[in-house]
């Protein structure tokens, strides 16, 4: 490289509930060695975060110009400012998931503007997105209606540059800008250990039984992660295995209603819920459990870091089938529960299978270790993620001048057309011939 990076961050930090937010201060020590940072955050006076030398903090009012702006973009409110930032400061997009459907609504229809959600749901959908656009608007979707219908186009059409976390992502924003860059970078492993402590090591200092057999469910519940249905199958390995253990290592989402189901199903002190955690905690619940679940339906196309952390101290995981959390990994590294009807089914005998067989569980562990350790190390991947941002720096002025010549004035004639060929092109599979300047003539003069 000329010379060091200067990227300014936009993302939060802790403490705010994003798991984004802890993500990014895991490579801010490593990423200062390459760059000099500048952390855009809403409101500097919450963080908590120890930052490295001759890092700083600024508002986004306060943002100048730096060689690369980089967006970490999540589905919560709690990225609405990075969101606004992303569609006025053309950067490298980091997309930690690929649908943008609750932050785009926390944008929009929250604020009161349901016209934009409407017209991001038909840029992206055609005929079909207006009709629902207003029923989610209405709060009439569900969870299931956002989640079948990915919002993510408005961020994209303005990046110069994207990032994924999995596979899943980045075959899907390829898919849709053939012509951006891409870089795909595994979720780096963190653990604030030189060395993990063991299984019995870890029960002991968080005062859980030595001979339990549990079963850990960890970070934020919320209801996608299952833990309802979770919480039924066990019951079935409680039957054959007294000295099961099932532990919600985290916060927990307001209104889950896991007290009821718990009771419903006399559960009593087989349950154990921590609440929010300090990340060591958090890793020693991880290193005392004998199989995490990591389950998520529907899933937005994010991967956990939870799930990469319990992979990296060795214990197997089971994920969603068909989900990023399963595909990321080869085959042997997870174990893939099949979701609809049969889940709970499918989750009882795996579990019951684990149980019985300790000698497979160390397999699968060690396994899943190995390859977390060999893929998934946080020096490398910031190292890769460094050198794709100074490959976008050395384009910036040939990768701008493609997003100038795309670039519709808000309420334009040019905008409207081109929001309704491009719905059509990407329903026929065309999302890469390119026809803006053949718009901008057919709208007048600077296409307005």
């Amino acid at each position: 490289m000329s010379r060091p990076l200067r990227l300014a961050i936009w993302s939060p930090l802790p403490p705010s509930c994003s798991g984004i937010a802890d993500y990014v201060a895991e490579t801010l020590p490593a990423l200062s060695r390459h760059a000099r940072l500048r952390i855009v955050v809403e409101d500097a006076q919450t963080v908590t975060q120890a930052l490295p030398a001759e890092t700083e903090l600024c508002l986004p009012e306060h943002a100048t110009e730096n060689d690369i702006d980089v967006y970490h973009l999540g589905n919560s409110p709690a990225h609405r400012y990075v969101y606004r930032a992303a569609l006025t400061r053309p950067g490298v997009v980091f997309l930690h998931e690929w649908n943008l459907h609750h932050l785009t609504l926390a944008e929009t229809v929250e604020q009161g503007n349901t016209a934009a959600y409407l017209r991001e749901m038909r840029r992206t959908y055609g005929e079909r997105g207006s009709f629902l656009g207003r029923q989610i608007s209405r709060a009439l979707g569900g969870r299931m209606l956002p989640a079948l219908h990915p919002l993510f186009l408005s961020p994209l059409s303005s990046a110069l540059a994207v990032v994924g976390l999995t596979h899943y992502v980045c075959d899907r924003v390829r898919q849709a800008y053939p012509d951006r860059p891409v870089l795909h970078l595994p979720h780096h492993l963190a653990v604030p250990f030189t060395s993990p402590p063991g299984r019995l090591q870890a029960r002991r200092e968080l005062g859980l039984p030595e001979d339990a057999w549990i079963v850990t469910a960890p970070g934020l519940a919320t209801a996608a992660k299952r833990l309802h249905a979770a919480l039924r199958s066990f019951t079935r390995v409680r039957s054959s295995i007294a000295r099961a253990l099932f532990v919600v290592a985290g916060a927990e989402a307001p209104d889950l209603g896991l007290d009821e189901t718990a009771r419903d199903l006399e559960l009593g002190p087989a349950v154990r819920r921590t609440g929010r955690l300090s990340l060591e905690d958090f890793v020693r619940h991880l290193a005392a459990a004998d199989v995490v679940l990591a389950l998520r339906f529907p899933s937005y196309g994010e991967i956990s870091g939870a799930l990469v952390r319990a992979l990296g101290v060795g214990r197997p995981a089971l994920v969603t089938a068909g989900t990023p959390a399963a595909s990321e990994f080869p085959e042997g590294v997870v174990l893939p529960v099949t979701p609809g009807v049969r889940e709970e089914t499918h989750l009882a005998g795996l579990l019951l299978l684990l149980a019985g067989d300790p000698a497979l569980c160390e397999r699968i562990g060690h396994r899943a270790r190995a390859h977390v350790l060999r893929r998934h190390d946080l020096a490398a991947t910031v190292e890769r993620l460094v050198r794709f941002l100074d490959e976008v720096r050395a384009r910036k002025s040939a990768l701008s001048r493609q997003l100038t010549t795309r670039h519709a004035p808000e309420g334009s004639l040019f905008e409207y057309l081109s929001d309704e060929i491009q719905w059509h092109m990407h329903d026929l599979g065309l999302s890469g011939f390119s026809f803006h300047q053949i718009l901008k003539d057919i709208a007048g003069r600077n296409g307005r």
